[in-house]
């Protein structure tokens, strides 16, 4: 059985049988978490010998921090790199049965393993045969709680016990032991041993309890972990420093429901008392089947604020909805944590936060979770100072720089060509602030907040940038790298110029809404952040004068100013196996050729795309389409985005496939290091922006609906300024009603109709 590919069910993931070879990129898919807390989708038992296995637990925004070592190093350089922590395991279990180990062998069959998406819990059941002759059923559900973000719970059920078989089942709270593996691959963790140090463990008695308390090297970051049991027919004994050991009597049935609670903080401060009557409070007075419950309730609201269905193609239906479970639990809620490139899945990319939260994630969370958008943005305001450090680092007096990678705040970019040269993360955080207001009309965070961070941002492109006499006083921003990191440190990146202006816009906009509505806290924040209205002219100034490369003869916007003098890429001749570029050629290689990774050309057609005419954006998507590898995953949802739009609608659905299940399928071949959180937004972001044509122009919500060919309809519901639209299309055309909120006038096809208020 090809282990990758799972049968086609519109809720459910399920793995029969067991694969030894898809065992790594398994654990990634069956992953589970809250925001706070993830599990990896371990076995409960040890892996098969001879199998890899990558165990993780983690707690986001808990990491450790090593120096980074250059072979020569220059001046304001990243000096540390910031990697997420391994935490204490809890999800284990180890069965005996007729004192043999429970594990991988001709003696374990049935084996299911089934994620239902529709209630967020994990099963698995298989069955044993001792060489005794004696045989037992086992099956083991898995949560990590929504409604508690500390909290996670296992129920363990052993059944059929015949042949007079003895059982045992041995549960505890682990120090970690992750795999380290050094590797060339950019995309995965560095090797670094980020496993935390056990400084203190024990059990207590009530509910068989056990703890662990674990502390970083570097970092003083410290984490406890508890468990406590509820137990059926079964003898308990403490086994070790941490774990209890359970022996069955002869009942035909063994119940171990195990509670684990996590909790982090600073080492100076941390104490573990928190976490252990955290974990005690939930076996005394909650049940497995309380949790579970409770699960099902959370996830049921979810899928309802999403309202996401496809008639007529369960599998992608299957891939879209298994992106979203993802993209829900991955996502840091609490205002100081974000999303890594990889979630909670995994530790590729160590673990880090990049752009990808701003253009790809946030959407999809406005429109699903519009206060995790928010506590996303709140994020990058607790970040703020750092990043005014930062741009004093890179010699400029007034503004901030915020870390192209990161998970503390500090840059951890080992590579300035391709990271801290990519000031458009600025403008991509700006674009965001703007987009959530838009979208839900808070303007106590933009007041707040989001004015303070738009202010910043906008400072630091009139530092970069400058008044160029030899391009007829137009103002260019020079040695940066845009969104495609196949083209570095260029001179006048569309993409960089186009946000920088509309960062430099917004911040205008806003400030001049404050002044007028509310002078006192206009004042405060300008006497806070030192600002002079010469200032805010000197941004106009700059956005009005923006220098945008451009050959009118062929409408081509080169991506940078010098792309079209590059030599051209056979891209075609270029073996399958030498894909991704990066992995097989000098960066130096590279940058000589005329070639992307992901056109950010095309990209700032979606984002800005009132700025080109619709020929612009025919002529410029040919052309790109062409040049690039798509070597990046967040490459080809914004494509397939374009095409819609152009009507190229074969296309855009054959790239929006690619996304579609890019991780079930394993289609990059590196699902083992976690799952790829930007590409998952993107195909909601294809099917919404896509094929439904949603755009958002000042304060108009428009759309120009398709159907894909196959489908028999789609639907989703998408928040606007209070408001929750279904939009429904189908063969005959497309219908839009209000789920909750005042009617409004939206655009259909250029068409203006008005959705009207069911209330």
């Amino acid at each position: 059985m090809n282990n990758a590919k799972f049968p086609i069910h519109p809720w459910k993931i399920t793995e029969i049988g067991f694969n030894p070879q898809h065992l790594a990129e398994n654990e990634s898919v069956f992953a589970l978490a809250n925001g706070y807390l993830g599990f990896r989708g371990n076995l409960e038992e040890d892996a098969p010998t001879g199998t890899r296995s990558i165990k993780g637990t983690y707690i986001n925004g808990v990491y450790d921090t090593a120096p980074i070592l250059y072979g020569e190093s220059a001046y304001a350089f990243a000096k540390n790199s910031q990697t997420i922590s391994h935490v204490a395991e809890t999800k284990g279990f180890t069965i005996k049965a007729d004192g043999e180990h429970v594990t991988f062998s001709q003696s374990l069959t049935n084996h299911v393993r089934e994620l239902d998406l529709y209630t967020g819990i994990l099963t698995r059941t298989f069955s044993y045969k001792t060489k005794k002759g004696g045989s037992i059923k086992v099956q083991i559900e898995r949560l990590v709680s929504q409604e508690n973000k500390h909290l996670a719970a296992m129920r363990l059920k052993i059944t059929g016990i015949s042949g007079g078989c003895d059982v045992e089942v041995t549960s505890g709270v682990y120090k970690p032991e992750f795999e380290i593996a050094k590797s060339d691959d950019p995309r995965t963790a560095t090797g670094k041993d980020m496993n935390m140090i056990l400084t203190t463990s024990g059990t207590f008695k009530p509910h068989y309890g056990a703890y662990t308390v674990l502390a970083t090297k570097s970092s003083g970051m410290s984490v406890a972990a508890a468990i406590t049991h509820q137990v059926t027919n079964a003898k308990a004994t403490p086994t070790g420093e941490s774990a209890w050991t359970f022996k069955g009597n002869t009942s035909q049935e063994i119940i171990v429901e195990k509670f684990a609670t996590y909790y982090s903080g600073e080492s100076k401060n941390f104490d573990a008392k928190q976490c252990r009557d955290e974990a005690l409070s939930a076996a005394d007075t909650q049940s497995y089947d309380t949790f579970a419950a409770q699960q099902k309730t959370f996830y049921k609201n979810f899928w309802d604020e999403v309202g996401m269905d496809i008639v007529g193609d369960d599998a992608t239906l299957q891939g879209l909805r298994f992106n979203m479970f993802h993209l829900l639990q991955s996502t840091g809620q609490d205002g100081r944590t974000n999303i890594a490139a990889k979630g909670l899945t995994g530790s590729g990319y160590e673990g880090h936060y990049f752009w990808d939260t701003e253009i790809y994630v946030l959407p999809f969370m406005l429109h699903s979770s519009p206060q995790i958008a928010k506590a996303l943005l709140m994020y990058r305001y607790s970040i703020l100072d750092q990043a005014r450090v930062r741009a004093k680092e890179l010699g400029h007096d007034k503004g901030a720089l915020y870390p192209w990678r990161t998970i503390g705040g500090e840059e951890c970019s080992a590579y300035y060509a391709a990271g801290t040269a990519q000031y458009h993360i600025n403008a991509d955080i700006a674009y965001a602030i703007a987009s959530y207001v838009r979208f839900t009309n808070d303007t106590e965070f933009l007041c707040n907040y989001g004015t303070e961070m738009l202010l910043e941002t906008a400072r630091l492109w009139y530092s970069l940038g400058f008044f160029n006499t030899e391009k007829g006083g137009k103002f260019c921003i020079n040695h940066v790298t845009g969104p495609d990191e196949y083209n570095a440190v260029v001179n006048n990146n569309v993409y960089t110029n186009l946000m920088a202006r509309e960062n430099m816009l917004s911040a205008i906009r806003t400030l001049n809404d404050l002044q007028a509505k509310d002078p006192q806290k206009y004042t405060a924040l300008k006497n806070k952040t030192n600002l002079s209205e010469e200032e805010i002219q000197d941004w106009d100034n700059a956005s009005e004068a923006m220098y945008l490369p451009y050959r009118p003869d062929t409408q081509i916007f080169p991506q940078d100013e010098g792309f079209l003098d590059r030599k051209p890429m056979p891209i075609k001749d270029i073996p399958k196996e030498n894909f991704p570029l990066l992995l097989h050629y000098h960066p130096l290689v590279i940058y000589r050729h005329n070639v992307c990774k992901q056109a950010d050309l095309v990209l700032a057609m979606v984002l800005l795309g009132d700025y080109f005419t619709m020929e612009q954006k025919r002529e410029n998507f040919h052309f790109y389409d062409a040049v690039t590898t798509h070597d990046s995953t967040l490459s080809k949802a914004v494509f397939s985005i374009l095409a819609s739009e152009i009507g190229e609608h074969q296309k855009a659905y054959d790239y929006f496939m690619f996304t579609a299940r890019l991780d079930l399928d394993n289609t990059h071949k590196n699902t083992k290091d976690g799952l790829h959180m930007a590409n998952m937004a993107g195909t909601w972001l294809c099917l919404v922006q896509g094929f439904a044509g949603m755009r958002c122009y000042g304060n108009t919500l428009s759309f120009a609906p398709h159907l894909p060919q196959g489908w028999e309809s789609y639907t989703f519901n998408m928040h606007f300024q209070g408001r929750t639209i279904k939009v429904y299309v189908d063969k005959s055309g497309s219908k839009f009603s209000l789920v909750r909120g005042e009617s409004i006038e939206i655009l259909v096809d250029g068409k203006s109709i008005t959705v009207h208020s069911q209330q």
